[in-house]
């Protein structure tokens, strides 16, 4: 009997996770916003997120991107323009291409393309889950795909991220 109620808990979760955001999305919490707030000094930020007790979602992104922008459009703008969110996590954008040098969560300052590197990042849409120090503390997103499901692998990645740093 245990192995039947926990597959259907989890389900439950994701489905109710996925309508969690949807009703963001549908009731128009997004406001004004067409852009995610973009961060390049990762130092200031981790002091912010230490202060708050929050993780950082970052979204790799390039102006390029058709799945970027869906991705953003869809989910991060809303998410970032609700207060049930911004109470569990500080969402951030990173668009690469952009600046040449960044400062690190250490304040050493590197080459965006290094700091990219450094968190492994070849591809976007990625979004990494970084406590106050810039470690990962869930399992990265790597693309849009799957966006019938995306909701609930976001909220799973995101109360991973809150658990970790509470």
């Amino acid at each position: 009997m245990k192995h039947i109620i926990s597959p259907l808990n989890k389900a439950l979760q994701r489905i109710l996770s996925t309508f969690a955001i949807l009703t963001v999305l549908l009731t128009g919490a997004c406001g004004n916003a067409t852009t995610l707030e973009e961060t390049y000094d990762f130092q200031a930020l981790g002091k912010e997120m230490n202060a708050k007790k929050l993780p950082l979602l970052l979204a790799f992104r390039a102006d390029y991107c058709t799945f970027c922008r869906q991705l953003e459009t869809e989910y991060l703008i809303p998410m970032s323009k609700n207060a049930g969110y911004n109470e569990r996590v500080i969402i951030r954008s990173f668009s690469l291409g952009k600046v040449e040098t960044i400062t690190d969560f250490d304040g050493k300052r590197m080459e965006a393309d290094t700091f990219t590197a450094k968190h492994g990042v070849t591809l976007t849409p990625t979004l990494l889950f970084l406590d106050s120090t810039g470690k990962a503390i869930a399992e990265p997103l790597l693309g849009y795909t799957s966006p019938d499901f995306y909701g609930a692998y976001l909220e799973d990645a995101i109360n991973t991220a809150h658990t970790t740093v509470k």
